[in-house]
């Protein structure tokens, strides 16, 4: 009986690593958008405590109040910027994962079709090994009758 062989064996096998290398890329951006989330509630956490800082220059040391002012700012910019970056890390996460898909979709069509093409094959060889049993069946009984 022969074997099946898929003609797209090869492209199957390659969508497979293309879909693995999605994989292992989305769970790079994802982890690095993790860092940058805690970055950026680190900076929040940094900026909550020289607004603090500058609230209490207010009441108690008016001559530091400059210098808290400074450092709030300073702090804020840093936040904003630790913001921006985790807003461009989700849009990389999110086309990361729009890639994944694709490559999902990619590799299940080819598994589909060659899922169909081993039951057309399986078929076909069912029909063969068929007709040569029945081939096989008229001609012992074309000798029984003939004797």
């Amino acid at each position: 009986m022969p074997k099946f062989k898929f003609r797209l064996e090869a492209a199957l096998s390659l969508a497979k690593r293309s879909l693995e290398e999605q994989q292992r890329r989305l769970a790079h951006e994802t982890q690095k958008l993790f860092q940058l989330r805690e970055a950026c509630q680190e900076q929040e956490r940094v900026w909550q405590f020289a607004l603090e800082g500058q609230k209490e220059a207010c009441q108690s040391s008016p001559q530091d109040l400059g210098l808290w002012q400074t450092f709030t700012q300073k702090q804020l910019e840093l936040l904003r910027q630790r913001e921006k970056q985790v807003l461009q890390q989700e849009d990389i996460v999110e086309r990361q994962r729009e890639r994944l898909l694709e490559a999902h979709q990619d590799s299940e069509k080819l598994k589909k079709l060659r899922e169909k093409k081993k039951i057309v094959f399986n078929l076909k060889e069912q029909r063969r090994e068929q007709a040569v049993l029945d081939e096989a069946g008229q001609i012992m009984f074309g000798r029984r009758n003939s004797s």
